[in-house]
């Protein structure tokens, strides 16, 4: 028992080391207590903690090897640790390597940072190892001015800081996450007038919205939203519906939660999304009444929880498609306000706010769909001049502005949606060619991108789904009743290796996902603004 639970003892026992032939073995370097401790759990599975007899059955159980003792010893100080008492715990953790202590420790200051920096431990923090939570984006905080706030606190504890680590420690605070306001007191803070070449770094916060307003601005780690999990984003165009305003809503999974970000009354149509440097690009037909339609283009910051209208494409198309490649949006085909279909392409560069014309498609389409995967852009069916659906697949070169065709889908489809999960492009959706007796349903096509080869999977009900479906944590999410089981107001993951479904969420009451489309971006939901904008179920 001790050899199959101490890798102390099994080297004594199982090698040729002397005490393996004694009657005796003395043990140095650990007390009586500890190791009847020790011998217990090992015999009983159980260990007797208290906080007196922590140190002695830690050092047992590090001095024998015994790794389960250990990480019950871990438990134990996890669960009395706080910001008050954790010196003491932080001593023994690095004094026995406790790593699972030693990350605890890690994300409780970041988990809670506000709450950390009204604490001793905070204030006496060397500037090295503060840095290492500032520049993390799990850091949580209801506003990158509080954090400010926090280190203003920190540098008034010890002033020499201001003259030996204050643009150490201030180049992690990102700027650009403040609002102008926020930077106008920052700037006319003590700490920033103490701090000789600082307010450099407030100017890079000024300039993130003045890039904004004229162009995309420069994205830097410092403008980075503090999170590192994407989520869900969900675009509800109005359809010139004053019951319906056009609206941008965020899901986050971990707390099951919705979030209306953005919201506005303009009639928005044909809309299309891409994300760019965590901006969401959103390309639309605008209807301003009594038939007059024009192209938008509308950028949302999900940093300041705001919008703008930015250069609209050169033609006025519908049904189209969007997708996005490095710093550039490209739109391919789509349909004219005369029903007529194109084979037009355009880029749009987000650095330069301008529109390129590009070669056309290699066939008029509309209703078409596309994907990027790595370098390339994936296109797949669409309709013809004749109307009807087409089982195309095509592969776009933005580099070479060039086009390959690929082999075609096994079924023709149009108004569907492309996903790309574990090196395969899943093809889901549409409406197929009329005559296809289908009985209602669309069979989910799988396309394997290193053999070329494709697959047909289980069946989805036939219908309009633009931007209805995406690869997301692990699984591809349908919205809106894509299929036999689901609501118009659920989320529904499909699983392509057990091809099959299973329920995710469900939207807020009232809120139809059947129109909207999707994407991911990363949101703070610990942010003050993103916060307020929670959407209670009634």
């Amino acid at each position: 028992m001790l050899a199959a639970t101490s890798d102390y003892f099994r080297v004594m026992f199982g090698g040729a080391m002397a005490e393996s032939r004694q009657d005796c073995v003395d043990l140095k370097g650990v007390t009586a207590d500890g190791l009847q401790l020790i011998i217990e759990f090992i015999y009983s599975g159980e260990l007797s903690l208290q906080y007196e007899n922590l140190t002695d059955a830690i050092n047992t159980a590090s001095h024998l090897q015994v790794a389960t003792a250990l990480d019950l010893c871990s438990d134990y100080i996890i669960s009395l640790m706080t910001f008050e008492n954790a010196q003491d715990f932080l001593t023994i953790a690095n004094t026995y390597s406790l790593d699972k202590v030693l990350e605890h420790w890690d994300c409780m200051i970041l988990q809670n940072f506000s709450e950390f920096a009204e604490t001793e431990n905070f204030l006496k923090m060397e500037a090295a190892i503060l840095v290492k939570y500032l520049s993390s984006n799990s850091l949580r905080a209801s506003s990158e001015y509080k954090v400010f706030q926090c280190l203003d606190k920190w540098f008034r504890y010890s002033p020499a800081r201001i003259s030996n680590d204050c643009i150490t420690v201030l180049t992690h605070i990102r700027f650009p996450l403040m609002s102008e306001r926020e930077l106008q007191m920052v700037q006319e803070s003590d700490l920033m007038k103490r701090c000789l070449g600082a307010l450099h770094l407030v100017t890079k916060g000024f300039k993130y919205h003045l890039d904004c307003r004229e162009s995309h601005p420069v994205i830097e780690d410092r403008s980075n939203v503090r999170n590192e999990i994407p989520t869900l984003v969900l675009v509800q165009p109005n359809n010139s519906s004053s019951y319906v305003p056009f609206q941008i809503t965020s899901y986050d999974h971990v707390t099951g939660m919705f979030y209306r970000l953005y919201s506005d009354l303009n009639g928005s149509r044909d809309c299309r999304l891409t994300v760019i440097d965590n901006f969401i690009y959103i390309c639309r037909v605008v209807d301003f009444g009594g038939g007059s339609l024009l192209s938008s283009l509308f950028r949302f910051d999900p940093r300041h929880l705001c919008g703008q209208d930015l250069r609209p494409m050169r033609r006025l198309r519908m049904d189209f498609a969007v997708a996005a490649q490095g710093s550039c949006l490209y739109v391919f085909g789509g349909s004219t306000e005369q029903f007529a279909t194109m084979d037009s392409v355009e880029c749009y560069n987000v650095e330069t706010n301008t529109w390129t014309e590009l070669p056309p498609l290699p066939m008029a389409l509309n209703s078409l769909a596309a994907l990027t995967v790595e370098s390339d852009i994936y296109l797949s069916g669409g309709a013809g001049q004749d109307r009807q659906p087409t089982n195309s697949f095509t592969i776009f070169h933005p580099h070479y502005r060039t086009y390959d065709t690929l082999p075609g889908m096994f079924y023709a489809r149009r108004l569907h949606e492309m996903a790309f999960f574990q090196e395969k492009v899943y093809v889901l959706g549409g409406i197929p060619r009329q005559g296809v007796p289908l009985h209602g349903q669309i069979p989910i096509e799988c396309y394997d991108v290193s053999t070329s080869q494709w697959t047909m999977l289980s069946s989805t009900l036939s219908g309009r789904s633009v931007g209805h479906y995406l690869s997301f944590q692990g699984h591809i999410l349908s919205l809106g009743h894509e299929h036999h089981n689901a609501k118009e107001d659920e989320i529904w993951t499909y699983d392509p290796e057990l091809d099959d479904w299973s329920k995710y969420a469900k939207a807020p009451q009232r809120m139809s996902l059947m129109s909207v489309i999707c994407s991911t971006i990363f949101v703070n939901f610990y942010d003050e603004k993103v916060a307020k904008t929670f959407l209670k179920d009634k």
